[in-house]
């Protein structure tokens, strides 16, 4: 399909725009460069122990490999040819990126909780904090879900009726939407959550530290409200849209930030060690993948604009 051919889609509250791919497919192509990206994060994460063992390096390879293998099936469904094909091995590979991500979290949460023979074992404050990331292993689970929704067609917007192509059709509880909204809802409460216990190693003794905290807050509860109702008004979709914004700006600053801690003070020299064991460089990112999602949830979202006295 040629830019010539395509058709304006609607972004509610905001105008239209002439897109060559879906909002599924732009989703799918996101999905596949953050696998490649989670991989090289989880390197550099698991490089804090010295070495990268051969359990850790599983998620090292599998995303990479996950999102060069979402490419070839993205490669297939834009080409409109092997439709049933594509998406089988997407949802194939999406529901092995979900095993890895929840199987990944059950061992970062052995690993903060204290064996039960410890005396007095109980779970401590210090050790959430100081322990692997209970939470980014999850970031391949969040991932999976998204390619599995989005490789799905929305053959009745708002219905909640999906359609997996050339295979079956069937409803689900909420629309297509409003279950990205979920989605994008969640993974802002965990990326507070994180921002909080990364920041608490701090002892938060820099008031701005709790920025991301207060602003990702901010923007999971305004995404949750937009996912509890089910009538949305351009000024609504325009309000979520400067949100999704302001997540985006917080993280790309969150990244320049965490940018400087790492550099050392008073020289131009880079220190990798510091990089891999100072402030975490991409953990801020995740509120700028979260506001880009948002951003492209949008394209071509219903609004309700009936007169009240119609509803």
């Amino acid at each position: 399909m040629t830019p010539q051919t395509t058709v304006p889609t609607r972004i509610p509250g905001i105008g239209a725009l002439r897109l060559p791919v879906s909002r599924n497919d732009l989703l799918l192509l996101m999905v596949a460069m953050m696998q490649i990206g989670l991989g090289v994060e989880t390197y550099l994460a698991h490089l804090i122990s010295g070495d990268v063992k051969p359990a850790e390096s599983i998620p090292v390879f599998l995303g990479p490999i996950f999102g060069v293998i979402l490419l070839g099936a993205l490669g297939l469904r834009l080409s409109r040819r092997a439709t049933t094909l594509s998406s089988l091995i997407i949802l194939a590979v999406a529901a092995a990126s979900v095993v890895v991500g929840v199987v990944g979290s059950a061992f970062h949460w052995a690993r903060v909780v204290p064996p039960a023979s410890a005396p007095g074992a109980a779970l401590r404050w210090d050790w959430l904090i100081f322990a692997p990331p209970i939470l980014g292993p999850l970031a391949f689970a969040g991932v999976g879900l998204l390619a599995i929704i989005a490789v799905l067609e929305d053959t009745q917007p708002e219905s909640g009726k999906l359609t997996l192509p050339g295979i079956i059709s069937f409803n689900t509880l909420l629309p297509q939407t409003r279950q990205f909204l979920w989605l994008i809802a969640f993974g802002l409460y965990a990326a507070t959550l994180s921002s909080f216990l990364d920041h608490g190693r701090t002892s938060f003794e820099n008031v701005f530290v709790w920025t991301p905290v207060v602003l990702g807050a901010f923007g999971a509860v305004a995404t949750t409200l937009m996912a509890l109702y089910a009538n949305h008004k351009a000024a609504d979709w325009f309000i979520f849209f400067w949100i999704m914004i302001l997540m985006i700006v917080l993280g790309v600053i969150g990244l320049g930030l965490h940018v400087n801690a790492d550099l050392p003070e008073g020289t131009a020299n880079i220190v990798w060690e510091r990089f891999i064991r100072g402030a975490p460089v991409m953990a801020p990112m995740l509120f700028a993948l979260m506001g880009s999602f948002g951003l492209i949830t949008m394209i071509g979202a219903e609004t309700d604009e009936k007169p009240s006295s119609e509803r």
